[in-house]
């Protein structure tokens, strides 16, 4: 027997987290020309001071202050208002200047899979600890008032999180091709690769920011104010693995068990033989053992084995950015408290680089990088938030937030070592039997198939870099508790 093929695992891509979370502030509605203003509390004497969300990682706080009395104004300018109605003019509009910090915690899961080089990389249960900082101003425009915000986002990895590398379940890649050494026309079967690895992430960190316009309370649905916006939206989050623990598995022949759906593989075991070739052994049957040729000189399992990387095995810096559009709904509980929501729909960019451990050499520079431009990825993010008023132009909130990121058919690409490839190239010519004759080393009938596959790698990767179409599927998803201030001026 003899073994071509040896680089397929060479030409496999790989690639590789948190999102933005809501919370939404206090709003203040129509008082009725009853209420003196010296009576109102901090949700009345707002005048419409809108609390709209902050994302705690990545949604901004749209809290728009007012200036005006909303009794008082309304009183002597003689609008017409009722409980379920207000006339939405600029005689009525929040305007005004806001500002808002808070704290969030989040627990979120990153999730990518590669549909060619079957592999599934997960870091479950991400913990982060998100600081939010965001400013907005509402101004009157003839019968509309409009509001710009930004806000700016920071968050660090909180505790350890698991991660694992599937190799496994996803399929695997394939080592090499097995033929009869007395005719290479007779394909004996392939040698599979398989991985599964769990490491541990800690010490990542998130950084994001938005900015947004919209129309303040462009509409009103019986106590519940709307304000329709659109905005951009960035997050951009690295995470790496320590003491990762792996078990690397090459099989061959693969058996259905009897009366059941189970599946046993047989590991890849070579035997040297005395005449310098090569045989692969496995069980002719389930149930039969595994017989060694009287003539072999040594027996090895290829890539069968354990392994332990204390340090950084896995780093990864992945972007989501692009435009969003967002409602933002208000409801006045009473004149201390209310109740806030928002959806958002994100149409952003995706990006990835990984530095990771699958290349030949174990060199980290630059792995794999993964990308799909602006709109083909999807985001969705929704919130809700309870306020109360602390002094006249303080208030607390406390709310809960949910973001879904997700990308498919993203182009990959893998970048290789030509140092090494080379090198590796030039030892196999120099050495015996070709001593240098590189036509007969390369020929398909009797060459090295080693030296073959490099050449072809290098074909087939311009400058060392391999790429794959539509071979990354990620989503990102957290849930946040976030608790904030914010004032008004």
């Amino acid at each position: 027997m003899k073994k071509v093929s040896l680089l397929a695992l060479m030409l496999v891509p790989f690639a590789a987290n948190a999102a933005g979370t809501y919370y939404s502030g206090y709003t203040g509605v129509y008082q009725s020309p009853q209420s003196p203003y010296a009576a109102q509390t901090y949700a009345s004497r707002q005048s419409g001071y809108a609390n709209r969300y902050n994302t705690s990682s990545s949604y901004t706080s749209r809290y728009n202050t007012g200036t005006q009395n909303a009794g008082a104004q309304r009183a002597t300018t003689g609008t017409a208002t009722t409980g379920a109605t207000t006339q939405n003019t600029a005689s009525n509009a929040r305007t005004g200047f806001w500002l808002d910090a808070g704290i969030t915690h989040q627990i979120g899961q990153w999730h990518m899979e590669m549909n060619q080089s079957g592999s599934i990389l997960s870091y479950d249960n991400l913990a982060w600890n998100v600081f939010d900082l965001s400013a907005g101003y509402a101004f009157n425009a003839g019968n509309t008032t409009l509001q710009f915000d930004a806000g700016l986002q920071y968050g660090m990895q909180w505790g350890e999180s698991p991660m694992y590398d599937d190799d496994i379940s996803n399929g695997g890649f394939l080592v090499t091709t097995w033929v009869d050494a007395n005719n290479n026309n007779n394909v004996i079967g392939d040698q599979i690769g398989h991985a599964m690895s769990i490491g541990t992430s800690q010490g990542g960190n998130m950084l994001g920011f938005n900015v947004g316009f919209g129309l303040t309370d462009i509409f009103k649905i019986g106590n519940v104010t709307f304000t329709p916006s659109i905005g951009y939206r960035y997050l951009k989050y690295k995470v790496e693995t320590e003491n990762n623990y792996g078990l690397s598995v090459d099989t061959t022949a693969c058996f259905q068990v009897d009366g059941s759906d189970e599946i046993q593989c047989d590991p890849a075991i070579v035997v040297n033989l005395s005449d310098g070739k090569q045989q692969i052994i496995w069980r002719g049957d389930i149930n039969d053992s595994m017989d060694v040729p009287g003539n072999a000189t040594s027996i090895n399992t290829g890539s069968t084995y354990y392994y332990h990387q204390p340090g950084v095995s896995h780093s990864y810096e992945t972007t989501w950015a692009g435009p969003y559009i967002a409602m933002d709904m208000n409801y006045l509980i009473n004149q201390n408290n209310s109740v806030n929501g928002r959806i958002e729909f994100g149409f952003p960019g995706y990006a990835s680089t990984g530095d990771q451990p699958y290349r030949f050499d174990w060199a980290h520079p630059k792995s794999v990088e993964d990308e799909a431009g602006m709109f083909s990825a999807f985001h969705f993010g929704a919130g809700a938030n309870w306020v109360t008023a602390i002094t006249d132009s303080v208030a607390l909130s406390l709310g809960v937030t949910y973001d879904y990121y997700t990308v498919g058919d993203v182009d990959a690409k893998t970048y290789l070592n030509g140092n090494f490839y080379t090198d590796w190239y030039n030892q196999i010519l120099n050495s015996d039997p070709w001593l240098g004759d590189e036509t007969a080393m390369l020929n398909p009938d009797g060459g090295d198939a080693t030296a073959i596959n490099i050449k072809n790698l290098e074909s087939e990767c311009p400058g060392w870099v391999c790429s794959t179409s539509g071979e990354i599927e990620s989503f990102y998803k957290s849930l946040g508790v976030r608790v904030g201030i914010n004032a008004k001026f």
